[in-house]
């Protein structure tokens, strides 16, 4: 029986993550499937490039508390095991990344990471946090910082773990993951092709027009 509980809240965690906020949410701001438009990912970041504030920050938050609710509200109801919580925070990105209602063509994964990490390591997510405000002032790229970020998080992890555990475990598999959503990202920046929010840098780049 506890086996069928735990199964049924890692599927139930799974299903949630896949509700993408950007495409539940389009017809409610009047936009379009954001996957037709921009970078053509269906998460937060591409929301606000291509519907704006009030569309993107509705979407990240939507996001987001999918990823408390999966690791968080999820094993409490069904009262699993502490440490399956994460497995049904991987469940949730997972959905995220590719959700079955949308054709398994949704977004990158972080603002559903967000939550996780809110409801379950909020010391580690705040390390994460200040690295990515630090690296988006500086460099101006939503990739890097989110890369940087989540390699923060892990390392603080597994630094502050005496072993292995099922936090330290999780984060490493999550780092993993955002790294390969994130790969056209990288691409883009190796290559100099990469969007900025040159706005919020405290040095403006040049403008080489």
């Amino acid at each position: 029986m506890a086996v069928l509980t735990t199964l049924l809240a890692v599927v139930a965690s799974y299903l949630i993550g896949a509700l993408s906020g950007s495409l539940v949410l389009a017809p409610v701001f009047g936009k379009e499937d954001p996957r037709k438009s921009g970078s053509g990912n269906a998460g937060a970041t591409n929301a606000l490039r291509t519907g704006g504030r009030g569309y993107g920050a509705a979407v990240l938050m939507f996001d987001l508390i999918k990823g408390v609710v999966a690791a968080l509200v999820i094993p409490w109801l069904l009262a699993i095991p502490a440490g399956w919580a994460f497995a049904c925070g991987v469940a949730a990105v997972i959905g995220h990344v590719y959700p079955v209602y949308f054709g398994f063509h949704g977004g990158k994964g972080a603002a559903t990471v967000i939550g996780v990490l809110l409801a379950l390591l909020p010391l580690a997510l705040l390390v994460g946090v200040v690295v990515w405000i630090v690296t988006l002032v500086i460099s101006g790229y939503v990739g890097l910082s989110t890369l940087l970020g989540m390699v923060a998080v892990a390392l603080w992890c597994i630094v502050t773990h005496a072993a292995v555990d099922a936090a330290s475990a999780f984060v490493v598999l999550i780092t993993i993951l955002v790294f390969y959503t994130h790969r056209g990202n990288i691409k883009r920046m190796r290559e100099g092709n990469e969007n900025r929010f040159t706005g919020i840098m405290l040095r403006k780049p040049k403008d080489r027009s």
